[in-house]
């Protein structure tokens, strides 16, 4: 709605500020490109020339992809704390698992439940790696990664949004002034995992990787993306909407037009369905954004 956008945009200003060369567009408006689109170009046409350049072309990407594909997420949260936190041993006896409820402060107070498994190890700080899972405790890999000394967790993307069509979950009730759409919600809440694990001192802040599988690793691809506190990003398998070009579908592949789980997206994306060749970025535009991170 027009009080969203208005909102949305006035939140976002400052980055506006500095990325004066793109505002948003409708289809009829927009280019066709049939090519990838090229991520160091701005949107007026302008090449990017060094490194501030760059920065500046990163923020307008990080919006091109929000507005067109994902929805706009909330800031980061005044406070992530613990509301509930218990232990018990691992089944492999290589470690722990901390099993805890993250309170989220935000206009409405979110929660959302995650395991922390570390290991039997006194070569701390521990590297840690970051999943969703739809079900908490379900990793078969968690004994290789306490043996080799690393953190792992899995948190509920469910407890903030059902993954269901027509359904607002307790994010975006939370945040109703932002058209953030399903994929968003669960990004935004690895985000809200690391302000946790900013409160430790356990964990290394300099090796912390984000992971998940189909619609997991979309979620990863885009958490990477925005937030360069991930500093291995490993969507795997992520495909439409994850790391796979709109425009270069091979047998077998999912178009826009075929996307029967609409509620992963804005709205917006819709429109380039059969029309491919008017999006101003392509999945491809993620990628770079997480440079020189690891990918």
């Amino acid at each position: 709605s027009g009080i969203i956008s208005f909102f949305i945009f006035t939140f976002f200003l400052p980055i506006y500020s500095q990325v004066k060369s793109w505002e948003p567009t409708s289809i009829d408006e927009l280019p066709s490109l049939f090519g990838l689109p090229d991520v160091l170009k701005f949107a007026n046409g302008r090449k990017v020339q060094d490194i501030d350049d760059w920065d500046a072309r990163r923020e307008e990407m990080k919006m091109i992809i929000q507005h067109y594909q994902y929805g706009f997420l909330p800031p980061r949260p005044d406070s992530v704390s613990v509301s509930d936190h218990f232990v018990k041993r691992h089944k492999s006896e290589k470690g722990d698992e901390h099993w805890i409820t993250l309170v989220i402060d935000s206009k409405h107070k979110l929660s959302m439940r995650m395991v922390l498994y570390l290991p039997d190890s006194d070569e701390k700080p521990f590297p840690v790696v970051i999943r969703e899972e739809g079900t908490l405790g379900r990793t078969q890999a968690i004994p290789m990664f306490l043996e080799n000394g690393y953190a792992f967790i899995e948190y509920a993307r469910h407890d903030l949004d059902p993954d269901k069509k027509d359904v607002v979950g307790p994010a975006q009730r939370a945040y109703p002034e932002f058209d953030w759409a399903t994929l968003a919600v669960w990004a935004w809440g690895g985000m809200r995992v690391v302000d946790y694990l900013e409160s430790r001192n356990d964990i290394d802040l300099n090796r912390i990787a984000i992971t998940g599988h189909s619609r997991g690793g979309k979620m990863a691809l885009l958490a990477g993306a925005l937030d360069d506190r991930f500093n291995l990003v490993v969507p795997n398998g992520s495909g439409a909407g994850g790391a796979g070009a709109s425009r270069i579908l091979g047998p077998g592949a999912e178009s826009i037009g075929m996307n029967d789980k609409p509620h992963w997206y804005s709205d917006r994306i819709k429109q380039f369905g059969g029309r491919e060749d008017k999006l101003p970025f392509d999945q491809h535009s993620l990628k770079p954004l997480i440079a020189p991170r690891a990918l």
